[in-house]
């Protein structure tokens, strides 16, 4: 660990900390974790039994009961135990900004970028999603295949979907990189998934129903994204208040599903067939931008996953994404999911105000994202003519 990587950890370790004990209530998403914990420790071992509590892969159920059972046993609380593997990640992702940095890889503030982003404070440390974990290995395994390590880039990429699914989307485009050759593409993708679907294997064996209900039947919420969007300006206009479960949203959901997909699969084509030239870095980034900007029924934390990339080369567009989503979140959180940042529910001209934070934070994230998108595929535009993007 270098020296110019302890002033953003020690940082980034102090806010986390603050925000983490100052939003312990369990609440939202921690409540459900610890919904699961305790049909972990008291009913069964299978996660999947529960209905519609958890949509992950495996390992994270251990977190859920692991904090539970700590809590049980007076060693703090649920609400800040099930934190810590979090703020673990968010300090591992600032540890490597900072190698990167040291190796030329990074621009020398992005340790101290994430460290103060708040939109990782945010959903990790006020909220309480985990998206930094499957991010942080989505981090290493990028940064892995740029110095040369394919094997050791497809493992962390395996244990970022064996944590949280989404990192998959950027298997072909790691798989594919450089030239790869099918072979080299085939075994990056063994590797990147055989782990995975030996975690679900036992859980498939036992209940495919269970399983396959929880997670592969959750299509999303209508929270943010251009759906989102939709809801907030219908509340506006009308004073009643949506449904945000993907079930009241079913053409929203579907021309979702359908527009990314077709999207993702082009990119893929593009990238198979050489006509898509751009790091795998910038490559990953246009994925996660695209999902971002085409599917609209999105949770909070989706509003991080553009993020670590992004700041390994940070542009315009970082700081304009920062602004906006943090005020969406926030004004979400006071909105919609009470005690998450403040303690006691709103009412009156308070709450109506928090809402129309999080609708034109929204719309703007939304507005920036796109706008974000237009210039990472310009940049590809650049790369096919031989005007390749700095690295």
């Amino acid at each position: 660990m270098t020296r110019t990587a302890l002033a953003p950890l020690g940082v980034a370790l102090v806010l986390r900390l603050a925000v983490i004990f100052s939003c312990d209530a369990v609440v939202a998403d921690v409540e459900r974790y610890q919904k699961v914990g305790r049909h972990l420790l008291d009913v069964s071992w299978n996660p999947y039994e529960t209905q519609r509590l958890y949509p992950y892969p495996p390992p994270w159920a251990g977190v859920e009961a692991g904090a539970l059972w700590l809590e049980r046993h007076g060693v703090g609380r649920f609400a800040v135990n099930v934190k810590l593997p979090v703020l673990l990640a968010d300090l591992a992702m600032v540890a490597i900004f900072a190698r990167a940095a040291a190796l030329g890889m990074a621009s020398p503030v992005a340790a101290w970028l994430y460290a103060l982003h708040p939109v990782s404070l945010l959903i990790g440390s006020a909220h309480g999603q985990f998206d930094a974990i499957p991010l942080g290995f989505l981090l290493a395994a990028v940064l892995l295949l740029e110095r040369g390590r394919r094997d050791a880039s497809a493992l962390a990429l395996a244990a970022g979907i064996a944590s949280k699914s989404f990192p998959v989307l950027a298997l072909p485009f790691l798989a594919l990189a450089g030239g790869a050759s099918a072979q080299a593409a085939l075994r990056y993708g063994f590797l990147a998934l055989a782990p995975g679907a030996l975690l679900l294997a036992p859980f498939a064996a036992l209940d495919p129903e269970a399983l396959r209900r929880e997670l592969f039947g959750y299509g999303g919420i209508a929270d943010f994204g251009w759906t989102g969007v939709l809801r907030g300006a219908d509340w506006l206009a009308t004073g009643q208040l949506p449904r945000s479960e993907a079930r009241f949203w079913p053409t929203a959901a579907a021309v979702s599903r359908e527009l990314f997909l077709l999207v993702w699969a082009a990119l893929v084509i593009a990238v198979g067939a050489r006509r898509l030239k751009l790091p795998a870095r910038r490559a990953v980034l246009l994925v996660l931008l695209v999902f971002s900007a085409c599917y609209g029924l999105q949770s909070a934390q989706y509003l991080l996953w553009v993020v670590p990339l992004a700041l390994l080369r940070p542009d315009p567009a970082v700081a304009a994404h920062a602004a906006a989503t943090s005020a969406a979140l926030v004004g979400f959180y006071v909105f919609l999911a009470p005690g998450v940042l403040w303690p006691a529910a709103l009412a009156g001209d308070s709450l109506g105000l928090a809402g129309r934070l999080w609708l034109f934070g929204s719309a703007t994230a939304l507005a920036v994202t796109v706008a974000w998108l237009g210039s990472v595929l310009r940049e590809a535009k650049t790369s096919l003519h031989g005007a390749g993007p700095r690295v």
